[in-house]
């Protein structure tokens, strides 16, 4: 009697290992980026920008972050809505085209790449300060 209720935790140890076998191999692998260069790819790479930061405004929070200067989190958000595969780099211009944002914000290097600039003209809705932010996107590869 006792036989019979052992057989069974092998088959249950049996796909434990199997579970470990397959999640181990896919965090050990590295993603494969693709090198784009052709002029579609850098227009569905403007097309992405774009409608990641009107995303993002879309309630006013990107203004409300940046009269904050909580780059941290706009940083955060920004990698949390690009596509993998794409580096950024964003800046924050004010009215009179001062730099504003104090701190790097930006997921990777940019250089020797293909780089499409997107600017946008931010509001904040509470105090009205207008802000020109520019998101450089390139493929990495």
């Amino acid at each position: 009697m006792m036989l019979k209720d052992k057989r069974g935790q092998i088959r249950v140890l049996e796909a434990f290992l199997a579970t470990i076998l397959v999640f181990s191999a896919l965090l050990l692998t590295k993603p494969v980026y693709v090198a784009f260069d052709s002029q579609y790819d850098q227009d569905a790479l403007y097309s992405i920008g774009l409608n990641v930061l009107v995303e993002f405004n879309r309630e006013g929070e990107l203004g409300q972050l940046i009269d904050q200067r909580n780059w941290t989190e706009i940083s955060s958000r920004l990698s949390t809505l690009l596509p993998l595969g794409v580096s950024y780099n964003f800046t924050v211009y004010d009215e009179e085209s001062k730099i504003v944002n104090n701190s790097s914000i930006s997921s990777g290097d940019l250089n020797g790449r293909n780089i499409v600039s997107v600017q946008y003209l931010i509001v904040e809705r509470t105090n009205f300060n207008f802000y020109v932010v520019r998101l450089q996107l390139a493929w990495m590869k």
